[in-house]
């Protein structure tokens, strides 16, 4: 998902930061497979328009051997659009080794890893 080109203000990346922690502890309520959740952070990180992008680590998606991003606009408390893929724990060591590409523009040199917090699973 592209940037809107006629948006050029710049968003408070500190609330993005917040919606973007919400949505990833939303996530792990929700999947019990999830390991982790790699926040991808982009150079236009900041522009409007730009989404929370997250790449999700799940034991139990189905392995395709590619990165295969969904987008989302926003709603509710998520009031960011967001673009998120999965990818089982092999293919993301596939992605690691650069067996596997990520989508243009994602990065994990810039990603913030999020881990499946203990707490989750002891709810």
């Amino acid at each position: 998902m592209l940037p809107c080109p006629y948006a050029y203000e710049e968003v408070d990346v500190h609330e993005k930061d917040e919606v973007a922690a919400s949505l990833i502890a939303w996530h792990f309520r929700i999947e019990p497979e999830l390991r982790a959740i790699y926040r991808i952070i982009s150079a236009d990180e900041d522009a409007a328009g730009e989404p929370i992008k997250l790449l999700e680590v799940n034991a139990a998606s189905v392995e395709t051997g590619r990165v295969v991003p969904f987008a989302f606009g926003s709603a509710g408390d998520i009031t960011y659009p967001s673009v998120v893929a999965e990818v089982t724990p092999a293919e993301m060591d596939a992605i690691r080794q650069r067996k596997i590409a990520l989508p243009a523009g994602w990065s994990l040199e810039t990603a913030r890893e999020f881990l499946r917090p203990r707490a989750v699973d002891a709810a």
